[in-house]
């Protein structure tokens, strides 16, 4: 039996006014995405290897964390943010006539998508089958660098929490640069446990 360590992290706050982000390629500000890899690098969490969302304000992170301690890197499509389609990346105050169609879709994000929008089912099978691939191939620790809507789908699946439940997304706190552990038990079957949610890295 082997027990091996998933630390999930969620990118720094974006430059940019607030919106919807999810595949708008926002970065975050280089001197943050500096403070955060190093106060990853001083928790002296031991990770063998990288996966990062190719988009930037996660690969950007997780390229400083790979460089700083010679770890491999491996980009990971299926693991960047929903697609928010024609609101993606625009912020608020410049879509506030459409303030019904948002407010809808926080209500209940899967029965009111956005439009031309990626659907949460197509997001949650999307994350769901990255997840599957990156435990099924484990054999050491790993950090995967992400976003929070990623992170909710992959404890979704680990915890058997209903992915459609309004309130998964409404009550469930995870920060910017935040870290959420998963411990990974190989034994005649593969166990996921989740340790902590939303731990900030930075105190």
């Amino acid at each position: 039996m082997k027990t091996l360590n998933l630390y999930l992290v969620r990118h720094g706050k974006v430059s940019a006014p607030p919106g919807l982000h999810g595949q708008a390629d926002l970065k975050v500000d280089a001197a943050e995405q500096l403070k955060i890899a190093q106060a990853w690098i001083e928790s002296g969490k031991q990770v063998a290897g990288v996966i990062t969302s190719p988009l930037s304000r996660c690969h950007d992170l997780a390229r400083l964390i790979a460089e700083q301690q010679w770890l491999p890197m491996k980009v990971e499509s299926d693991l960047q943010e929903l697609n928010f389609g024609d609101f993606d990346g625009v912020p608020f105050d410049m879509i506030s006539e459409h303030w019904s169609k948002l407010d809808a879709f926080w209500q209940s994000p899967a029965q009111h998508p956005l439009p031309n929008a990626e659907s949460l089912e197509l997001f949650y099978d999307r994350v769901s089958c990255a997840w599957s691939q990156i435990i099924n191939d484990i054999n050491d620790n790993l950090i995967i660098v992400t976003h929070g809507g990623v992170i909710r789908m992959i404890l979704a699946q680990v915890l058997g929490v209903d992915w459609r439940n309004p309130r998964w997304y409404s009550t469930l706190a995870i920060g910017n640069a935040s870290v959420t552990h998963i411990t990974i038990t190989i034994d005649d079957q593969i166990y996921a446990s989740v340790r902590s949610i939303g731990v900030p890295i930075m105190e």
